[in-house]
């Protein structure tokens, strides 16, 4: 199960409401033994819940195609620098 979560801040002067912060993360149900089990499927009832969904899917199949789903790349190759150039960071790894 995919959840989404929307962060708002409110001036309690003004009642102005921005947006703070978005993130999905990923919940996993189960039985009494410890076991998965299925819940009931979601019934998407616009287009803003369709578009948050197909989100939240996009961004779970990104993160499996790139193999940072639990931190699993090559560090040998050095083929990540390329991703993160942009980023502006320097590596100091102790064991590549």
């Amino acid at each position: 199960m995919i959840i989404g979560i929307r962060v708002e801040s409110e001036n309690v002067r003004t009642g102005e409401i921005r947006h703070c912060n978005s993130s999905y993360f990923t919940m996993v149900a189960k039985g009494e033994n410890g076991e998965k089990v299925s819940v009931p499927g979601l019934i998407l009832k616009n287009k803003t819940e369709i578009c948050r969904f197909l989100n939240a899917a996009k961004s779970i199949e990104m993160k499996a195609v790139r193999g940072r789903s639990n931190c699993d790349f090559d560090a040998v190759n050095n083929s990540y620098k390329e991703d993160l150039k942009a980023y502006r960071v320097e590596f100091a790894l102790d064991n590549p």
